[in-house]
């Protein structure tokens, strides 16, 4: 299950392709019902409008014009070294580029959550590397109340600020939806 996961470099999938500068990787990894499936990380080359620095960080199985489906739900058997692989090449990429950030979206309340609770579960290993925050980057409407037609915006919500993530800060509400890390410290990162 994606909960017990346990981020471990030396417990990552070998890359099939990897592009040089680390933006781009495919990895086979085996479903609960044997199939292999290729994996695909795909950091953009531009950054985010609104965030500068930073980058999206996108994988998920390949579809059929070659780019990413980030929506499919997979049952993988090693969700560890699943995790494992994406954050070692992304590790890789923060190396060769210590300036930037890499940005992670939980497409949906359920994915921001696990992502939340993989990187709390995790946060003693990717710490002495990594510098974590949350954004609650997309605007949220207010669908349940009386003032659901008369001001249905959250504008505490419309501009980005990331939050710093430290491990024992309690769950934020409403949930980040926006992950974004980089660097500690680049001497330490290598």
């Amino acid at each position: 299950m994606a909960r017990n996961v346990r981020i471990d470099f030396d417990r990552e999938f070998n890359f099939t392709e990897i592009s040089k500068d680390f933006r781009i990787g495919v990895f086979p990894t085996e479903l609960v019902d044997g199939t292999i499936v290729p994996l695909k990380v795909e950091i953009h080359n531009e950054e985010m409008e609104l965030l500068p620095n930073v980058f999206n960080l996108a994988f998920g199985p390949i579809d059929a014009k070659g780019g990413i489906d980030d929506r499919i739900q997979l049952t993988h058997k090693d969700y560890s070294a699943v995790f494992s692989t994406i954050m070692f090449e992304a590790l890789g990429y923060l190396r060769d580029n210590p300036d930037h950030f890499i940005g992670v979206d939980g497409s949906n309340n359920e994915r921001a959550a696990l992502y939340h609770f993989l990187l709390k579960r995790n946060y003693d290993y990717l710490d002495p590397l990594f510098e974590f925050f949350g954004i609650k980057y997309y605007v949220r409407i207010t669908r349940f109340g009386k003032t659901q037609y008369e001001n249905p915006f959250d504008f505490q919500d419309i501009m980005p600020a990331p939050v710093r993530i430290l491990k024992d800060d309690p769950r934020p509400n409403p949930m980040f939806n926006y992950f974004i890390f980089g660097l500690r410290n680049q001497d330490q990162a290598r």
